[in-house]
């Protein structure tokens, strides 16, 4: 979360800070055009910690009532936008034609501990936008995606995927096959609002410029 705010305020994208209390106050969309969710766990996000020690703001999680506002502010025409295991809230809540395989493998079948991949981008998708065709991205133990069944109300498109060969570009990867073909960043129209599943670390120590305009492009296409 630190270094996604500092990516912001370095390229210069307002923003606001929101605690588990302004979730839960609503109206989302009469404030926002896009909410980031940093890599979390899902109960994480949900529950959170109430240790004594944790100032009051930090303690806890969203709960239902959380996410019933963030449910509205998709359905208000909100953009949703989520990093690594923040996604499988948004797959275990919402009814989404997406599913993430690696949650099904356990370390011994697939482990990358901080790797750089190649991937293939859709130039012509609003998040593609301005990237190379071929370009690389960081990975590290994150969700990569499978299409799913989905409602006709809703439109799923891969923005970026792993190539069907020779995914490791380097470092190490364990269970490379199992990434092949498979989606590395998703976006969801839900008519009228939006989501965008990032599978890969875009915004990574701030050091990943090559896939830095997904990010930038998922912002902008909040207001498309």
């Amino acid at each position: 979360e630190g270094w996604t705010r500092w990516i912001l305020e370095r390229y210069e994208f307002p923003y606001t800070v929101l605690h588990n209390a302004d979730v839960k106050a609503g109206k989302l969309h009469d404030r926002f055009d896009a909410i980031i969710m940093p890599d979390q766990r899902p109960r994480d996000i949900l529950e959170g910690n109430d240790f004594s020690s944790i100032v009051p703001e930090y303690r806890g999680g969203i709960g239902d009532a959380g996410w019933n506002e963030l449910t509205a502010f998709v359905q208000t025409g909100g953009t949703l936008v989520a990093f690594g295991d923040a996604c499988n809230l948004l797959i275990d809540k919402m009814p989404i034609p997406v599913k993430d395989l690696k949650r099904t493998l356990n370390r011994e079948q697939h482990y990358a501990p901080g790797t750089i991949v190649n991937l293939q981008v859709d130039t012509a998708h609003p998040l593609g936008r301005g990237m190379a065709a071929e370009t690389w991205g960081y990975y590290i133990n994150s969700p990569f995606f499978q299409l799913t069944e989905g409602f006709s109300s809703m439109k799923a498109s891969v923005v970026a995927r792993y190539p069907n060969t020779g995914v490791n570009a380097s470092g190490w990867l364990r269970g490379e096959d199992l990434m092949m073909g498979r989606a590395a960043v998703v976006a969801i129209e839900t008519n009228p609002g939006k989501i965008v599943l990032f599978g890969i670390r875009p915004q990574h120590r701030a050091q990943t410029h090559a896939t830095l305009p997904l990010f930038f492009n998922a912002l902008y296409w909040s207001v498309e």
